[in-house]
Parts: structure tokens; C-alpha cells; sequence
């Protein structure tokens, strides 16, 4: 195989490696490496052979592409695998029908080169003169050239020239890649690349020749080996014990001794720590028990460290390594991960970047590096109890930073100064215009930034939880007017806990909250503050809320970070009145949203019934009864159901 450019051996399996560029404008090359999954030279030759032509593809259009070299690997790794795996039992199938080898060849290789030229060419590609030679060479004839180009004017016909956006949406997703129209565009690239690079693989299918089978058995007789060999030298011990009736002795002097036994060399392949962390959050997710936020920060801290031990095996992962990752938090920069190129650019880079930096943007703080940990902790614990041997890690929790803050101190509330203050800005009162929300005029548009603020006060429910609103999550039973947060598929919640029903106090329906609700639901939409949906579908609403909130925040309290005061504030600031107003501990954590303090609580005591948590919400200050009910007047993008313009990404500054 040493002609054969690219390829090279690990243990008996064949393997393509190659250094690509990471990131247009960098000269740095990062290499990437494929298992062929072959031991058979020949197969091992066709398959770097695509892969080489693909490679230098992405190298001549590397300046336009938007996707790490890594994030390309695992789009590739993933896409092939899955396509191996459904080829294999189409082919089963087709045999059982009676379908010959050499027919199921030819079709797999007439599909293969269809894709491949639909992936470097777009839909409208055909079979050029430059192909022939190459496609000849992969086992077609002349014959099968017009077939190709038959086949491809079918995909683009059929609509299968371009995979499904949910699936290519969810592959970015899967590699930790953004779902902008370039990166949309190259997955679907990627797809069709991986796709063909399986198909061409038919030594695989139609000639039996499969690399599972030969591995299989070499680790049976493996084993087999290693306990014969076991066994040997209990056999030489008797050799040289001292045998006390003579005949004893002249027989054992009479035995040969035993053959020196060579140890067998077991080829043990690496375990993909990233493959087993992708597993666990899909798994998490499936189950709801992770949110989308969750589910992306256990992927970042998977990737950190694989980037750390410099290899993604699962076999390097000990203690030791655990405190290297601890230290290695403490010494990046606090802005590390906020620009896409750091998860491309060398550790060493990075860390010499941070020695320039001032001694407060370095490190995470202890909540942060807590979290680290844990996240790392679960991970670990996944891939033990995967059957997977990893070192010992069992001092994680001796690594934990001290956090000196009680969680009750995390976040101040509000004075009753603040409320009155922001409940007396123009959004309430009037503005100048809906360009114009804080300057005074005679305007009121009702929409997220008019009611969320009001609604934090009244139900003490989280940012995202009032966001995320359906219009059906307004309801009214019994005569009494409640919110209901539930999981939805645009928004989940923190916990189980979460799911409760808010009544509304008057103050609320006074204003009008209801007849938005029947404005926004008869003009079609589902989302209650539908201005809140971001260009991005990762992006929550509440990050986008965020960016008009924090306008009116900084203008009414301009210290609130140093005095860690925020939205959230409103949920404290209620439940501190609650708390002074009498409201007992149980109905309080009903009202928010947490478990019980206790099992009598938490399993043998019903929910609240609406009727007592009104009774309790009543007894809230009033801080907006000087605000005048007018009519319903909503945002000009929402009544021509227009995507908002400044609807992007916007995240309130943090700090770790």
C-alpha cells in the first residue's frame, strides 16, 4: 500500500489521513484521519481514492467553506457509517429476492458516480469526457455512462437531488456546527459525498468481504490464545518443584520442557469519547431531560477536552487528566467559545493569547468551573457504564471550587424604587412611536416587551417560561384566567416541576391581556409574542427579549450588574412579597415551579388549586394600577406576520 497516496496501516486495518486547512485564511493544516474499515488492499485502494479526490476539492474551496476540518470529519464519519449500515441490509434484501451480485454491483456504482457528480456539481451535473476514464476504472462500461446521467436527471425530477433540511439541520447540530445558508449548503455536500464514497465500497456487499467478521474472530482466537497461554506456566512450576518419591522424579526429568510462549498482541481499536457524548445527549434529549442549552454545553465541554488529551479515545481519560481539564479552565481566556475560530486554533495559541490578558478576563468562576465538572463527571460515568474502561476518576467532586455566595444571594431583587421606575417608562405610559419606546409620546404597542415585565411581576415565572407562550397556553376555568407552562416544541422547561398553571390577577386582565391573546390567535399565529422567534431556531426567545429588556433595565437601574439585579429579579422580588405577605412555603414553590421540601410535600401533597394561588398572588404590591387599559395596538411586523429584523442572536453579557 505504499503507493497509494494517503493510506496507511493501523494494526491490520487500513486507514486514509490527510492534513486539510481548519479555517479559510489560516496557513495552519490539521489532519484529518478515516478508518476504511477494510483490511483488503484493494478495497482499501477504490475508497482513498474517492476520498483523496474529495479532499482535494475541499482544498482548492477551502477559502468558501465555513466548517472545521473536525466538524467536516464527523459529518463524514457520521454519514458514511449510518449509509454503510443501510446498504448492507438493502443488499440482504435484494439477494433474498433473487437480485444477482453483479447486478447489485453495477446499480450501487451507476448510484455512486450519480451522487458524487450531483455533490460536486449541483443538481444539473452530467458526465463529462474528463469522467469516463474514472468511472471505467471503478468496474462500469461504456454502456453505463447514459445510465448515470439518466440517473441523476431522476434525483433532480424526484426532488432527491437535495436532502431533507430536518436532516441536514439536525447533522449540524450533531457536529456542533451553526445552520447558516453556507453551512446548510456544504452538509448537503458532505451528504452526498458520504453517501457515494458507500456506495462505491461494493467489495464490501457483493463480495462478503466484511471487516466486523475478520475482527470478530481475531479477538475469539485472541482470547483463546491468552488463556492458553495462561496456563503454560503452571505447567513449568510443577517442572521445578521437588518431587520427594524417586520415580516421581525420573518421570518428571523425563518431560520436556515447555516452549517459550510469545505474547499475543491484541490490537485493541480506540472508542470515540466525542461519538459516546453525542450518544448521551441524543438520548438526553429524547428524554427531556436535557434543554437545548444543556444538550450544547456538555457537547462544548466533550470537545474541550478531547482537544485537551490531544486524541479522541476514550482510554486516555484518568484522573489526572481531569485535573489537567480543571487547570486549563482557570488559565483560558473568559471569552473563549464566543468566536468560532477558537475551536480551531492550537490550545497553546490560546493560552499564550491569555497570558496578555488582565487577571479578571482569564478563568471561570466557581459556579461555572462546578459546572464543568459535573457535565465532565456524567460523561465519564455514561462511557463506564457503557461497558467502556476508563481510569480512575472518582476525585471529581475533591476538584470542586468552594462557591462562597448562597444560591439565595445569587441574584439581588428589586426595591420597590425599581419597580415603580420601570412600570413608569415610556413602553407603559407612551412612547414617541414603536421606533421610539423611550421617548414620551402618546403610543402603546402591546407586545413581548409590554407584557413580559408585567407578567414576571404577577406569575414569578422564568424569562424563557413567559416567553415561549402559546397562544393556547391562555385559558380560563372556572371563571379564573391562568397561563399554563408546559414543554412545547419550540420551548421546554428546567424540570418536571415547571409544569403548573399561573391564575391571572385582575390587574393583568384589566389591561387588556386577553384580548391580545385574541388578537395575535384570530391573525393566525401560534406563538404569543411571535416578534420573539430569532433567525436561528437555536436562539431562545428570551435571548431575544433580552436585547429590547435590557434598553429599559439600564435606564431605570444603571448598576444592575454590579448589584445583580436582572429579569429574573421580578421572580425574587414576588416571592419575597409572597413570603412577607404570610403565603406558606408550599404554595409558594407551587407558584414558581419547585419540588417540595420534603416527601410529604413533594409525593403526598396535591398541586394548588387556582383559587388559593390567586388568593396568594392578590396579595402582591400594586405598582401598575396608574397605567391607563387602552386598545389593543400591535407591532407592524406582527401584523404583516414578517420575520423581525433584529430578531438574531443576542445574549446578556456574562461572566463566565
Amino acid at each position: 500500500m505504499g503507493a497509494v497516496q494517503h493510506v496507511f496501516r493501523r494494526g491490520a486495518t487500513y486507514w486514509w489521513r490527510r492534513r486539510l486547512i481548519k479555517k479559510s485564511g489560516e496557513s495552519d493544516l490539521g489532519p484529518v484521519a478515516i478508518s476504511l474499515q477494510t483490511r483488503e488492499p484493494v478495497v482499501a485502494r477504490t475508497i482513498a481514492a474517492h476520498l483523496t479526490l474529495e479532499s482535494d476539492r475541499i482544498l482548492r474551496e477551502g477559502h468558501r467553506r465555513m466548517l472545521s476540518a473536525q466538524q467536516v470529519k464527523s459529518l463524514l464519519t457520521t454519514a458514511v457509517s449510518h449509509h454503510l449500515r443501510k446498504l448492507d441490509r438493502v443488499a440482504a434484501l435484494e439477494l433474498a429476492d433473487g437480485i444477482s451480485a453483479a447486478d447489485g454491483r453495477r446499480s450501487d456504482l451507476i448510484m455512486g458516480w450519480a451522487l458524487r457528480l450531483t455533490a460536486a456539481r449541483g443538481p444539473n451535473a452530467t458526465v463529462d469526457f474528463g469522467d469516463q476514464a474514472a468511472i471505467l476504472e471503478s468496474g462500469l462500461s461504456a454502456e453505463d455512462l447514459p445510465e448515470i446521467s439518466e440517473t441523476i436527471a431522476l434525483l433532480r425530477k424526484q426532488g432527491q437531488s437535495e436532502a431533507p433540511r430536518a436532516k441536514i439541520l439536525q447533522m449540524l447540530n450533531d457536529c456542533g456546527g451553526s445552520q447558516t445558508p453556507g453551512d446548510v449548503v456544504e452538509a448537503q455536500s458532505i451528504l452526498h459525498r458520504a453517501q457515494a464514497a458507500a456506495l462505491m465500497a461494493v467489495d464490501r456487499r457483493w463480495s462478503g468481504r466484511f471487516i466486523e467478521d475478520s475482527d470478530l474472530v481475531d479477538r475469539i482466537l485472541s482470547h483463546a490464545n491468552t488463556d492458553v497461554a495462561a496456563t503454560i506456566p503452571q505447567a513449568a512450576a510443577v517442572k521445578n518443584t521437588v518431587a520427594t518419591d524417586p520415580a516421581e522424579a525420573r518421570w518428571l526429568a523425563d518431560v520436556p520442557p515447555a516452549p517459550a510462549v510469545s505474547p499475543v498482541a491484541i490490537h485493541v481499536p480506540a472508542v470515540s469519547f466525542l461519538a459516546l457524548a453525542d450518544r448521551l445527549i441524543e438520548e438526553k434529549a429524547k428524554l427531556n431531560e436535557w434543554r437545548p442549552k444543556t444538550q450544547a454545553q456538555v457537547r462544548s465541554v466533550a470537545e474541550l477536552f478531547v482537544k485537551m488529551i490531544g486524541a479522541d479515545d476514550v482510554a486516555l481519560v484518568s484522573q489526572g487528566r481531569v485535573a489537567d481539564y480543571r487547570t486549563l479552565l482557570l488559565k483560558l481566556p473568559k471569552n473563549y467559545g464566543k468566536d468560532p475560530k477558537d475551536f480551531d486554533r492550537p490550545l497553546s495559541e490560546i493560552l499564550e493569547t491569555a497570558k496578555a490578558l488582565k487577571p479578571d478576563e482569564v478563568g471561570r468562576e466557581g459556579s461555572t468551573l462546578n459546572r464543568h465538572l459535573t457535565q465532565l463527571k456524567t460523561l465519564i460515568e455514561y462511557i463506564e457504564t457503557s461497558g467502556q474502561s476508563v481510569g480512575d476518576y472518582k476525585g471529581v467532586q475533591k476538584l470542586r471550587a468552594k462557591v462562597l455566595t448562597r444560591a439565595r444571594d445569587a441574584r439581588a431583587v428589586f426595591s420597590c424604587e425599581d419597580v415603580r421606575g420601570i412600570f413608569a417608562k415610556e413602553v407603559w405610559t407612551g412612547s414617541e412611536s414603536e421606533k421610539n419606546r423611550l421617548q414620551p409620546g402618546t403610543t402603546v404597542i402591546h407586545d413581548s416587551l409590554y407584557w413580559v415585565p408585567l407578567l414576571g411581576k404577577a406569575t414569578l415565572g422564568r424569562r424563557e417560561e413567559l416567553c415561549g407562550l402559546d397562544v393556547d397556553d391562555i385559558a380560563i376555568f372556572e371563571d379564573i384566567p391562568f397561563i399554563h407552562l408546559r414543554f412545547s416544541e419550540h420551548r421546554p422547561l428546567k424540570n418536571q416541576q415547571s409544569i403548573r398553571r399561573i391564575p391571572l390577577i385582575g390587574e393583568i386582565t384589566r389591561l387588556g391581556f386577553l384580548q391580545y391573546r385574541d388578537t395575535i390567535k384570530l391573525l393566525g399565529h401560534r406563538l404569543l409574542f411571535p416578534e420573539l422567534k430569532a433567525n436561528s431556531d437555536r436562539t431562545p426567545y428570551g435571548d431575544v427579549f433580552h436585547g429590547d429588556w435590557i434598553k429599559i433595565q439600564d435606564a431605570v437601574i444603571p448598576n444592575a450588574e454590579d448589584e445583580k439585579k436582572s429579569f429574573h429579579s421580578f421572580r425574587k422580588t414576588s416571592a419575597n412579597d409572597l413570603k412577607e405577605a404570610g403565603v406558606t412555603s408550599e404554595l409558594r414553590a407551587d407558584i414558581l415551579g419547585h419540588g417540595g421540601q420534603n416527601i410529604t410535600e413533594e409525593r403526598y401533597a396535591s398541586s394548588a388549586k387556582l383559587q388559593q394561588m390567586l388568593d396568594a398572588l392578590k396579595k402582591l404590591p400594586d405598582y401598575t394600577s396608574h397605567l391607563r387599559a387602552r386598545e389593543i395596538t400591535l407591532r407592524e411586523d406582527v401584523k404583516a406576520d414578517r420575520p423581525r429584523a433584529s430578531a438574531k442572536p443576542r445574549r446578556r453579557p456574562t461572566t463566565n
